[in-house]
């Protein structure tokens, strides 16, 4: 997550969605990571801009020590091993060589997190550039597949992004799946894909 993006109707579209999983029950202890590439500008006023738009409480978004671009290492260790979790990586997963890996998250990292609890389900926001959002979703899924065979995956899809839900567990998929299959009817096929 990047400042200067605050406020846009991306986050009322993220919030939207954590807003609905909860009312739903489909999700548990869930915590927030901004994995923000610019945490030196965050000021208490902008988390708690960040907590209203998507519809949290401001304790539910994660506290660092440590940032992406000082220690990665330690970073990931301060998050919690336990509960659902929303990573908002600036610009998605990692598949290729890039020039800011701070914008991204690594697939590895997101397995650190995943097979820390193998009930947890971890949203992953994935930016699109020029490409159909499907087909970047499924580039992602390949090139994570090569790193661990054994997960399960839904993706919510808008027109430029996609939130990605992972889990080890199939029945946490199959439950947000078949919720926004229930909740969209005959628009689902355009905005649900699932990998089980």
């Amino acid at each position: 997550m990047n400042l200067q993006f605050l406020g846009d109707a991306l986050d009322h579209w993220k919030g939207s969605v954590f807003e609905e999983l909860q009312k739903s029950n489909l999700l548990y202890n869930f915590k927030v990571d901004l994995l923000a590439s610019d945490a030196n500008y965050w000021q208490q006023k902008d988390y708690n801009i960040f907590s209203q738009l998507l519809r949290i409480f401001p304790d539910q978004i994660i506290a660092h020590q440590h940032t992406l671009q000082s220690d990665r290492k330690s970073y990931f260790q301060e998050i919690p091993g336990y509960g659902d979790l929303f990573l908002d990586p600036d610009t998605g997963i990692k598949t290729g060589s890039v020039k800011d890996e701070y914008q991204y998250l690594f697939p590895s990292e997101l397995f650190n997190l995943l097979n820390k609890d193998n009930k947890r389900l971890i949203i992953v926001y994935q930016h699109v550039r020029a490409q159909k959002v499907r087909n970047r979703v499924e580039q992602v899924l390949n090139v994570l597949q090569k790193h661990q065979s054994t997960y399960f995956c839904t993706s919510y899809d808008s027109g430029t992004v996609s939130l990605l839900f992972f889990s080890l567990d199939r029945q946490r998929i199959q439950n947000i799946t078949a919720h926004y299959r229930a909740f969209l009817g005959r628009h689902a096929d355009n905005r649900i894909g699932q990998w089980i």
